[in-house]
């Protein structure tokens, strides 16, 4: 029979969790809050077999209720790893239980998550039923704590007899590492747990939009050029900033593979002329400029 997991509690931890240090962790996840019960209980079970999966490893399927998850447990084929989640107005707890195909150990972790995502402790509790010299069982106890920028505050170890729970001075087992995930989407069923990251917007600020559309005028330069010294063709890089009132300005070629002085003026006039939105601070812009051979088509790829 799979070991209960452990209880989870309410997890409200706040950016100023560094700062304040490992007391007021220990508070935010072990003091229940008035709203300890907004989020329900979810359970998740690694179906393929894997043993402490990392993110996004594995093939993880939820389950219905905890009784689901209590039957697939005392079945003929157990899952090696299982997830109790709980996602709350304060933040996101899960307590993952791992075991190896033999039984030689089991592991069952806490993870307390802040709202925003970010890690804030972990609580792992190792058992290895068969110590070294024949000795006792070992069970490893560790808890660590974590700063708003995931660095380690402070982690502290004890091990103890497995069935005594006294602390025992000298052992010999062989440790597992604590599975370590940094934030909530980074634990491997995240995409049955969190909706998809939105797609990343290539054009934040619109500038590539605004450049596309002022081309045509960009390419008159090249066309003169052409006109002037016929098989010019390459890529040059323009430079620029755009101040607060959207005005270009110290523009400069950061390459110019198109030798041509009267492309080089006609382009640069051009963009010292162009006008963006106004914005809060100064914004640096890199733009390249492509110029096939004329006898092959022009093309002008940002």
């Amino acid at each position: 029979m799979v070991p209960q997991l452990l209880a989870l509690i309410l997890v409200s931890v706040g950016g100023h969790a560094a700062a304040t240090g490992v007391a007021a962790i220990d508070a935010a996840c072990a003091a229940p809050g008035p709203r300890a019960d907004a989020g329900r209980t979810r359970f998740f079970v690694e179906t393929s077999g894997a043993v402490l999966p990392r993110g996004r490893q594995g093939e993880w399927r939820e389950l219905g209720s905890e009784e689901e998850l209590h039957e697939l447990s005392d079945g003929p084929k157990p899952p090696n790893t299982e997830a109790t989640v709980r996602v709350t107005r304060g933040g996101t707890l899960v307590s993952m239980y791992f075991q190896d195909g033999s039984a030689s150990w089991a592991h069952v972790v806490d993870y307390c998550f802040r709202k925003a995502g970010p890690l804030a402790r972990v609580q792992g509790t190792f058992n290895s039923y068969r110590a070294g010299g024949g000795g006792p069982g070992i069970r490893r106890r560790r808890t660590t704590y974590y700063g708003a920028d995931g660095a380690v505050l402070q982690s502290r170890t004890g091990v103890f007899d497995l069935e005594t729970d006294a602390p025992v001075a000298k052992a010999q087992f062989l440790d597992e590492e604590d599975p370590l995930y940094p934030t909530v989407r980074a634990l491997p069923f995240s995409s049955d747990l969190l909706p998809p990251l939105p797609p990343a917007n290539p054009d934040p600020d619109g500038f590539v939009a605004a450049v596309r559309e002022r081309l045509p005028a960009i390419k008159a330069c090249f066309e003169r050029a052409v006109k002037a010294k016929p098989g010019v063709a390459g890529k040059a890089v323009g430079r620029w900033t755009v101040d607060e009132a959207g005005k270009v300005a110290q523009f400069s070629w950061e390459s110019n593979e198109i030798k041509s002085p009267l492309f080089a003026s006609c382009a640069q006039r051009v963009i010292e002329s162009w006008r963006f939105p106004a914005r809060e601070r100064p914004a640096s812009v890199s733009f390249p400029f492509v110029f096939e051979q004329p006898g092959a088509g022009l093309s002008l790829t940002p």
